[in-house]
């Protein structure tokens, strides 16, 4: 189910908007518009998205990477942070709870691949990390991550010419 929102923006905004889809960056303009929002519901702590009960702004502040901010914006975003602030992971249907590190791998699909090679999925976590100024885990220890994944039914293990693919059935 999803919701519409439209909006008025200056041309000089869209003309750039239409350049990055020229690119490649993005589909359309509704693709660089549903991922900007994306990425500034993560900012303040979309609970879907959050880790760890942080936001990616308590993550940028935990890593040094921005100040802490100031105690009138805190005070402004403390609601969204005290409901998103849950440390307990979120329980699937089976009763078993999904590690911080599961609930990472399953946001490398959202944005819409259904499907992703093992490869390129270890890849994109390792970058995730690094951008967090965090060590990667050992390729071992992410495909043991995967195969519990599988197991609690979130994603399927196929194979493609030879290459491991995983498809997304749940998120969470």
């Amino acid at each position: 189910m999803s919701e519409k929102i439209t909006i008025e923006i200056p041309v000089k905004l869209a003309e750039f908007i239409d350049t990055l889809a020229k690119e490649g960056f993005f589909i359309s303009r509704e693709d660089f518009a549903r991922c900007s929002i994306e990425i500034i519901a993560q900012l303040y702590g979309l609970s879907k998205t959050s880790k760890g009960g942080k936001s990616l702004l308590d993550v940028l502040i935990d890593n040094g990477k921005i100040d802490a901010l100031p105690s009138s914006v805190e005070k402004q975003t403390s609601p969204i942070q005290k409901t998103t602030s849950s440390q307990i992971p979120p329980k699937l249907d089976s009763g078993e709870s999904l590690s911080t590190i599961e609930m990472d791998i399953l946001d490398l699909f959202v944005g819409g691949a259904k499907f992703e090679f093992e490869d390129a999925l270890h890849a994109r976590y390792t970058m995730e990390l690094m951008k967090l100024a965090k060590a990667p885990i050992a390729r071992e220890e992410f495909i043991a991550h995967l195969e519990s994944l599988a197991k609690k039914g979130n994603l399927e293990k196929t194979d493609h010419s030879g290459k491991t693919v995983w498809k997304i059935l749940e998120s969470y």
